[in-house]
């Protein structure tokens, strides 16, 4: 599309991308497009998709990126949309956002979860997902529901807690310049770069999946309690339990090959 923003031309161009330019979403139908993919914010998603249903042509396939599933799923239905949609979520990237931070490999044997509409076709289904295939991904295909409950867990709740813990060592340390910045190695150090993201995306994506991420969390407080309980009465045996479980998921995270890299001087 045509890059009205200068910053992002000049980063397009940079990156030495072959691009054709349109001044609007009408403009689609002249050019042969055969995939359109979602890239924003998922509470800015309406209004776009209101846009797309809009086009005359119809003959290209609507994916996304989006962290939520269950919201997207229920703007297609509750609009009455026409146009083929399977909904999908590459979970790869870091905590910096913008063309500059990709980098080669990115998509290398991460999932991308595809989650197909009640009407979806298996030609579509099968079209999208080699799409991700061809970035070097791998796909797992299940209802928008399950996606939902599933980052919850694996993505939403850890950055709640990481956006909870920088504002309580804020609050506990009042000179950022102090020992909080000198000294925010490991833990704390990892904390902060999940905290990093973009605030705009992870409000939506908060705000979209509310429901799922407040049971979590309120699990999550109990089990904070119940340390706290441990604590307070002293009980190795206990901790060393709940610390050895929590290694075994690690080792199984890092045998999957799902565990990152770690650069120390980063």
């Amino acid at each position: 599309m045509r890059l009205i923003n200068l910053k992002i031309f000049q980063k397009v161009k940079k990156a030495n991308l072959n691009v054709s330019s349109i001044k609007s979403l009408d403009d689609i139908k002249k050019l042969s497009i055969d995939l359109i993919i979602v890239c924003t914010p998922v509470l800015q998603y309406e209004n776009i998709l209101k846009k797309i249903n809009k086009l005359n042509d119809q003959s290209f396939i609507v994916t996304d990126v989006g962290s939520t599933k269950k919201n997207i799923e229920d703007i297609y239905y509750k609009n009455n949309f026409k146009f083929r949609f399977i909904p999908s979520h590459p979970i790869a990237g870091i905590e910096k956002s913008g063309l500059e931070n990709g980098f080669l490999g990115l998509f290398e044997n991460r999932y991308s979860i595809v989650c197909p509409l009640k009407n979806s076709s298996k030609k579509d289904i099968s079209l999208v997902s080699k799409f991700w295939r061809s970035l070097s991904m791998k796909t797992e295909v299940m209802t928008a529901k399950e996606h939902d409950h599933v980052l919850s867990l694996t993505s939403h709740l850890p950055h709640i807690i990481s956006y909870s813990l920088v504002l309580t060592a804020i609050k506990k340390e009042k000179s950022l310049n102090s020992k909080l910045v000198k000294f925010s190695a490991g833990g704390f150090r990892d904390f902060t770069r999940v905290a990093g993201s973009d605030p705009e995306m992870w409000r939506d994506i908060f705000l979209a999946n509310s429901k799922e991420i407040k049971k979590l969390t309120n699990m999550f407080i109990g089990e904070l309690k119940k340390f706290s309980k441990d604590l307070n009465s002293q009980n190795s045996k206990k901790l060393l339990n709940k610390l050895q479980k929590t290694k075994n998921i690690r080792n199984r995270i890092v045998k999957a090959k799902q565990a990152g890299k770690f650069i120390p001087n980063d």
